[in-house]
């Protein structure tokens, strides 16, 4: 009779991921990665595709979940290729460098340092939500069996990374930057490969360690980012570049120590390959400025919402086959150049390949792009997912905006001719985000009132963020 018994909630809408001993692996045991290897296993196995990389990244837990998935993956007949301890991107370019169609990727991310998880790609795509739910009715329903798979390693793999690299972008002056590694798998090699593309390197917490001591593995939070910006500032460097915990997320501050969010650095990004691509499809997620839109229509190319999620921009950008595709929290695709996924580093080199071809300072290049009065992504803590959902809900039910466009494509954007408004719950924690924009600050606030009026009507306690 089959007794595997698995959490449900780690299987989420863009990967598997939770609190190691508290949602699954719980007492040093790594079975459940196991149970998760027989299934994805006994699926590609199924689709007659039984070749897999797999990689992990450098928090204490990862070592343990990816010997068990691989020895799951083994045992019903996938041959594995393990590249060990890496960043997302790395595992995502030998898909392509080994001729393989699918991937798995064990990382918690951006999240603290008891979190981890498995990102997978199967048939050269991103899993959806029905794949990576369907993984958990398998392990509960189906009795695995198969002959033997073969095991190998890739010794290689970030070395032809960097050269791969380094082969496709050329900068044309020496950049002084900045990298804050965060602890994260791209301590591994970003020192070594910015300096081989030309850079004078400024490091910080270019160091792995799964604890993550100097700050949370997440850039686009503005308080992780205090180092760098003071590293920058202080060394008068041209440019600072932070990356996520596992390198497929990046954000940058300009040489005065500005923030620069991902939908601005998309606008640069849009700008440089619409000239060469003219009227090629950018797709964006929903949190993304009004300004990126704008300006890549003004570029001559074509604007496309998606719903937010890596995985399902990802997709996006295959399904509308986009030159390029991105979201406000980092994950940016590149296709003209590199692949279909979504790579930081390669992003922040492309960055400053276009900073090199310029006299001017960076701050001066972003003075040129139009900008707004813009604001974090706000998070309200929940529950759990089922309740910051519920709490969405309530909010969209109560909506009352006047001359408003309603946008109900991932969460309620409501949209002005001078700003926007967003509430939508995440699909990866028990929060709902919200996020402002307006062409004035005086707008700002008064979207924000707006909001708050309709918290006020659903009879929301909790203090608000904004």
């Amino acid at each position: 009779m089959k007794t595997n018994i698995i959490n449900k909630d780690i299987f989420k809408a863009y990967d598997i991921r939770g609190k190691i001993g508290t949602d699954w692996c719980l007492n040093d045991n790594y079975n459940d990665a196991f149970l998760i290897g027989q299934a994805l296993g006994n699926q590609l196995v199924k689709s007659k595709s039984n070749k897999i990389i797999v990689g992990r990244d450098g928090r204490n837990s990862s070592e343990g979940i990816s010997e068990n998935l691989i020895l799951g993956l083994l045992s019903v007949g996938c041959d594995v290729t393990d590249i060990g301890l890496t960043a997302t991107p790395i595992v995502y370019f030998c898909l392509d460098q080994l001729g393989i169609s699918n991937c798995a990727m064990v990382t918690g991310s951006h999240n603290p340092p008891m979190h981890n998880g498995i990102k997978m790609v199967t048939d050269r795509e991103a899993t959806s939500q029905e794949m990576i739910e369907s993984l958990y009715f398998d392990i509960i329903n189906i009795e695995f069996d198969g002959k033997l798979g073969t095991f190998s390693k890739y010794e290689n793999a970030v070395a032809d990374y960097q050269l791969a690299i380094t082969n496709n972008i050329k900068l044309n002056k020496k950049l002084r930057i900045g990298i804050d590694a965060g602890n994260g798998a791209t301590a591994l090699f970003a020192e070594n490969l910015f300096t081989a593309l030309g850079c004078e390197i400024y490091p910080l917490f270019c160091e792995v360690d799964g604890n993550f001591p100097n700050h949370s593995p997440d850039p686009t939070t503005p308080e992780n980012l205090e180092s760098l910006i003071a590293l920058v500032k202080d060394k008068n460097l041209d440019l600072g570049v932070a990356f996520d915990g596992d390198g497929d997320r990046m954000i940058a501050v300009d040489n005065k120590g500005t923030l620069l969010w991902p939908d601005r650095i998309l606008i640069l990004l849009a700008q440089e390959i619409l000239a060469k691509n003219p009227n090629s499809r950018i797709v964006f997620d929903i949190k993304c400025s009004m300004l990126l839109a704008a300006e890549i229509r003004k570029a001559g190319g074509q604007a496309a919402f998606c719903p937010n999620g890596h995985s399902i921009m990802k997709r996006e950008v295959l399904r509308l086959n986009a030159i390029m595709g991105g979201e406000f929290s980092g994950h940016i695709v590149m296709r003209d150049r590199w692949n279909d996924f979504d790579d930081a580093p390669y992003v922040a080199a492309r960055f400053l390949e276009i900073l090199s071809n310029t006299e001017e300072t960076c701050h001066q290049v972003f003075q040129k792009i139009p900008d707004s009065y813009s604001t974090h992504e706000y998070k309200i803590k929940a529950k759990d997912i089922r309740a910051a959902a519920s709490l969405v809900a309530d909010f969209i039910k109560n909506a009352d905006f006047a001359g408003a466009n309603l946008n109900l494509l991932d969460g309620l954007r409501v949209e002005y001719d001078d700003g926007w408004g967003l509430i939508r719950s995440s699909n990866t924690s028990a929060a709902v985000g919200i996020r402002f924009e307006a062409t004035s600050e005086k707008r700002l606030e008064e979207i924000k009132a707006l909001f708050r009026s309709v918290f006020k009507r659903i009879d929301h306690k909790q203090e608000l963020p904004f």
